[in-house]
């Protein structure tokens, strides 16, 4: 009986320290875990693309967790907080809303919400030619260029830029640009302009016709011309088109110039005269003479030379083994 209970003592003993140690690793392994865990933080970020000038709607908003180094500074932990907000740039997929990409507060849905601080709105009716047949589409740039008659040259008619570089804020009722890309015709454009240019371009739309042109992606230069005249085109007419600029001429690597060649002198060697006489030796057997001719015309010496030689022969012996 004693023996029992002094068992069951041992086991409970045994039950009690193995749940105290399974208590102790199970708090060192949370603990480890709570030191590796990243802190996070609602963040609200769009759920589809937001065009400009649109205001938010619950269905296109959404909430994520990001960690807290992560999150854009003054970004939004609830939906609540920007819902019936404008958008004043374009919002895509998955981008964070930030007090930057969107209209002050109470600001209506529209075009006022693309106006830059300082600018103005301008509409201006275009055809399909002025319009480029639709290819000028809203956050596109031009240049606008009137054509007038000129009152100083008897009202010849005179083409002129005068504004470069103009954002065109709407075509039509049309805010954004079409989703497909497609032309958009419309009778008027509506640019963002200063208040001199609201001025400048009233009157232009008074005194002649307009046209846009349309200028290139990511080109911000502006551009200064001194118009065209009736007279420029005639000249250009009867002359051609202008020559091309001659091509820059190579360049020429000089070499250092180099030291003249100092001269060898020439040691005077003279000439032997030239002589007046010809010498001619005759051999008769072991004697040796010879003959002085003076020299005269090529025939004459050929024939002293000729009677010469045949007088050597007929004088020598004649030989044995004939």
């Amino acid at each position: 009986m004693f023996g029992d209970r002094r068992y069951r003592f041992v086991l409970y003993v045994a039950l009690l320290v193995a749940g105290l140690a399974t208590l102790g690793v199970y708090r060192v392994i949370d603990g480890m875990r709570a030191s590796s865990r990243v802190a996070t933080q609602n963040v609200v970020i769009a759920s589809a693309d937001v065009p400009e000038g649109t205001a938010l709607t619950a269905a296109t908003l959404a909430v994520v967790q990001l960690p807290v180094a992560a999150v854009p500074a003054g970004s939004y932990t609830s939906p609540d907080s920007v819902v019936g907000r404008v958008s004043r740039i374009p919002i895509f997929k998955g981008e964070a809303i930030v007090p930057g990409r969107l209209a002050p507060d109470g600001t209506a849905g529209g075009i006022e919400v693309k106006i830059l601080p300082g600018k103005r709105a301008m509409s201006v009716r275009i055809d399909d030619v002025a319009g480029i047949s639709g290819m000028v589409q809203p956050n596109s740039r031009v240049d606008v260029m009137l054509t007038t008659r000129d009152a100083t040259a008897q009202g010849a008619q005179v083409s002129k830029l005068f504004m470069s570089n103009m954002r065109i804020l709407s075509i039509g009722s049309n805010i954004a640009r079409g989703e497909d890309g497609r032309p958009i015709n419309a009778p008027t454009a509506t640019l963002e302009v200063t208040p001199a240019e609201a001025e400048r371009l009233a009157l232009a739309v008074r005194e002649g016709a307009i046209q846009l042109v349309l200028r290139g992606y990511g080109d911000p230069d502006s551009v200064q011309t001194t118009g065209a005249k009736r007279g420029d085109l005639l000249t250009q007419v009867d002359n051609g088109p202008p020559p091309a600029p001659a091509p820059a001429p190579a360049r020429v690597s000089r070499a250092p110039a180099r030291p003249a060649p100092t001269p060898v002198p020439v040691a005077n060697v003279p000439i032997p005269e030239k002589t007046d006489s010809v010498v001619v030796r005759i051999y008769r057997g072991d004697q040796l003479s010879s003959l002085k001719f003076e020299q005269a015309r090529d025939s004459v010496r050929r024939d002293s030379l000729r009677r010469a030689e045949q007088r050597r022969r007929d004088s020598m012996p004649p030989s044995p083994l004939r």
